[in-house]
């Protein structure tokens, strides 16, 4: 379905150039490049460039779009091949001809010739540009070749021409190709390189909405966004996203981030409801400090009872340390609750701190 919308809308600019044609092409030339035989074509073209007539060094590509409407494709792609024979023995430093020849080739759906023009740019040196690669990715995915364009988007991250190839994805999403994990490692690498975290909340919803596959590469990079940026929107997607899921340890951390930043924030409500949505999944606490923010936190609303509470629950599931009973035997302290210090202290002894 997505190659056909391709084909449909290149075959479509096809027609348009093809129709522009009538009006701009030598029809004698035209009429010997149909009725020669293939292997007269180059010799043809050589000689009608040659005689100055044509000295425009683009008046192939009217002549190819004509013979493609006569059912002479080879001939079209003979007239390709001419032109990147005489730009490369005229050692053509610019890249826009030969980027003109990888679109056309686009247009026919002939990746081969494209990617051979592309070698071609790359070993004599020439300066790549945006424009050529936007081609040659138009001309892999018009030949239904999903595998190419992908890894060649992959090497525009690389080379950091990150606008181009987010439009590139944009693109993709817009001709519903179903991204695989190269393209998502590669994305989230864009959003991270440009320092755009807020963008993060629709690439999340992309990927509900799509159902598309998260191998442990991208939910680390996405579980290590979501933390540094420290938006709780963002990270309760993702919980909801990969919760129950193979990738334990990130959501792991997910539960803890969401409840240190409540638990910061003073949201009281919404701190117990991530602690104990996280101990019903079968996720414990895993260090003492986040333990202790939340402490902290009953602390300052004086909700003692819920403390209480609290530590009751996770009491089988986390041994306390000396820090964090430094923290409830200063706070019991401060606030006058003798019942409570003593217990506290009694059970410090009983853990080996003296």
């Amino acid at each position: 379905m997505a190659i056909a919308a391709v084909r449909r809308r290149l075959w479509r600019g096809l027609g348009t150039a093809a129709a522009a044609v009538a009006s701009g092409t030598d029809g004698n030339l035209l009429a010997r490049l149909v009725s020669e035989p293939e292997c007269r074509v180059k010799a043809t073209m050589e000689e009608a460039a040659s005689s100055g007539t044509h000295r425009d060094g683009a008046f192939w590509e009217p002549l190819a779009a004509a013979l493609l409407r006569a059912s002479s494709p080879t001939k079209a792609h003979l007239i390709l091949e001419w032109e990147l024979e005489k730009l490369l023995k005229e050692n053509i430093q610019d890249c826009e001809p030969y980027s003109r020849i990888i679109r056309f080739c686009g247009q026919t759906r002939n990746a081969t010739l494209a990617m051979r023009v592309f070698e071609c740019v790359e070993a004599k040196g020439i300066q790549l540009n945006t424009n050529i690669f936007n081609a040659l990715i138009n001309a892999f995915l018009s030949a239904g070749d999903l595998l190419s364009a992908m890894t060649l988007y992959e090497r525009f991250v690389q080379l950091n021409m990150l606008d181009d190839a987010k439009t590139i994805f944009e693109e993709m999403i817009a001709l519903e190709i179903k991204p695989n994990s190269t393209i998502l490692e590669a994305s989230l690498e864009i959003l991270y390189r440009k320092e755009e975290a807020s963008r993060v909340r629709d690439f999340l919803k992309r990927v509900s909405d799509g159902n598309w596959e998260l191998n442990k590469a991208i939910v680390v990079r996405l579980t290590r966004i979501c933390l540094d940026g420290g938006e709780i929107d963002e990270m309760e997607q993702l919980l909801a996203l990969i919760q129950k899921g193979p990738h334990l340890s990130s959501e792991t951390q997910l539960h803890h981030g969401i409840i240190r930043f409540y638990a910061k924030a003073d949201q009281l409500a919404d701190m117990e409801h991530a602690i104990y949505r996280m101990l019903d999944n079968g996720v414990v606490f895993m260090c003492p400090e986040d333990v202790e923010v939340i402490i902290c936190s009953y602390f300052r609303h004086r909700e003692f009872d819920r403390l209480d509470l609290f530590l009751n629950r996770i009491r089988n599931l986390f041994k306390l340390n000396r820090s964090t009973y430094d923290i409830l035997v200063a706070g019991y302290r401060k606030f006058d609750l003798h019942e409570r210090l003593d217990s506290t202290i009694a059970d410090m002894r009983e853990a080996g701190f003296a």
